[in-house]
């Protein structure tokens, strides 16, 4: 046979070889897709054929594990924002009087659009855009406000007898993770706790992009100034994996191992070290603050601290979410898979995720407390805790919107969670009780946070031998 017919047949074989792996590969999309036909045709509810795609896709991904998800293009836009500390938007904040239920101006942000524009606490929102907030939740309102970076957005505010047409352009607004104990005059953040100079106290609230920044300053503020340091990381469900990185190089002077990533059959696939950039004194003795809601990559801090020795844990075991995902965009960036491609483990070599088999037979996964460390709470502690903080975040900025703020949580928590339990001052102290079921700023402890300054406190008085 000619050389020629040899090569033509050659290439038949391969180009059918081809379609036949296409074909193959397609066969579960063209049954998708046959069965959405069906479905849009003869289905008794009209769903639009948008909604139940995203239905299969989140149900597809479902079948992984519970992280993997299929992001939708609103909660892809809404995650980028969060990683970012950054979203477009006038910067201020709102909330409903609970007493007019209208939308109030609770503090401007400064170097803000609303800011420069001259709006002032207590200006109540009418109008946003043309559409009337009568009855408007405060987070309906946040969605209307927020918007693509340089477009604008009318606003109508009212002051007492004042009605103020507002055009706002919408702009970068900035959202710090790294937050101190209290508020200087100026609205900026104090990284010494109150009643307590020679203890530093940083909440590291998520890991984004400007956290490591933050942290850097943070730290550089209180250089020379503190002998012991609280790192707060209740509440803070993770973020990004180089942010926890270079964070926990802060606070070692050695190279060593900061986590371990295992991939199928727990096959190692990277470790992280650190590179002794500590900004930290390494004989400032530090203690981290965990709770049941702390996951991920402040598990990863926590836990790597913890076991270098270089920080105690105080509080509750963490939440455990110890595994990798990588969010890969689709359908040209308008949403995106999270799908989880590895796990991590601690520089102990143990495993951080709590659905790990290993770790739900033994119930160990995550960071737990040291011994004698261990705080028990409820989950109306946790609560109560974080609702303390969140009014010491706005209270620098507007101590009475920080009360309308208060009491608003306190009419909803009322109608919806009477159950709710009261944090009461210790009993050796003469402050005044709370009325049942009301929450007192004044008299609230916060056990874990108490019980970390105790540790520093009996740390610190210890006679040094010469």
């Amino acid at each position: 046979m000619p050389l020629r017919n040899l090569v033509v047949i050659a290439l038949i074989a391969i180009v059918a070889l081809a379609c036949y792996s296409v074909a193959s590969k397609n066969r579960y999309a063209n049954l998708f897709a046959e069965a959405m036909d069906v479905i849009d045709r003869d289905a008794l509810q009209d769903v639009p054929r948008k909604d139940l795609f995203t239905s299969a896709m989140q149900g597809m991904m479902k079948q992984l594990d519970e992280h993997s998800m299929y992001l939708s293009g609103d909660v892809f836009t809404a995650i980028d924002e969060d990683m970012n500390q950054e979203f477009g938007g006038v910067g201020m904040y709102i909330e409903n009087d609970p007493s007019t239920k209208q939308l109030v101006v609770l503090a401007p942000i400064p170097d803000t659009p609303a800011y420069r524009a001259g709006v002032q606490i207590g200006d109540q929102l009418k109008e946003i855009d043309g559409t009337s907030t009568e009855g408007m939740e405060r987070s309906q309102a946040i969605d209307m406000l927020r918007g693509p970076k340089g477009e604008p957005v009318n606003v109508v505010f009212q002051r007492k007898d004042q009605r103020l047409p507002v055009n706002l352009v919408r702009a970068a607004i900035q959202m710090p993770s790294v937050t101190g104990d209290q508020r200087n005059p100026d609205g900026s953040w104090n990284f010494i706790l109150k009643g307590t100079p020679k203890i530093g106290y940083i909440r590291l609230q998520q890991f984004g992009r400007l956290s490591v920044e933050e942290m850097a300053a943070a730290l550089e503020e209180m250089n020379g100034k503190v002998s012991g340091l609280i790192l707060d990381l209740r509440n803070n469900t993770g973020g990004l994996l180089s942010a926890a990185l270079t964070i926990s190089d802060m606070f070692l002077d050695d190279e060593v191992a900061i986590v371990r990533t295992r991939g199928r059959h727990r096959k190692l696939l990277e470790e992280h070290f650190a590179h002794s950039q500590t900004l930290l004194n390494p004989k400032t003795p530090l203690v981290i603050l965990v709770n049941r809601n702390s996951a991920s990559a402040s598990e990863i801090v926590a836990g790597c601290l913890q076991d270098h020795n270089r920080a105690v844990v105080v509080g509750e075991q963490s939440w455990g979410k110890g595994t990798v995902q990588n969010l890969i965009p689709v359908e040209r960036g308008k949403s995106a898979l999270k799908l989880t491609i590895a796990s991590f483990w601690r520089p102990s070599d143990r495993q951080i995720d709590r659905y790990d088999p290993a770790a739900k037979e033994s119930g160990v996964w995550g960071v737990q407390p040291n011994n004698g460390l261990e705080i028990q709470l409820t989950e109306e502690d946790v609560f109560e805790n974080i609702r303390y903080r969140s009014f010491k975040d706005l209270e620098g900025l507007n101590p009475t919107g920080a009360k309308m703020w208060l009491k608003n949580v306190e009419e909803a928590i009322s109608s919806s969670r009477p159950e709710l339990s009261v944090v009461t001052p210790d009993a050796e102290t003469d402050e005044p009780q709370p009325e049942d079921g009301e929450f007192n700023v004044e008299t609230h402890i916060d056990a874990p946070l108490q019980r970390a300054r105790e540790y520093l406190k009996s740390i610190l008085n210890k006679p040094i031998a010469a």
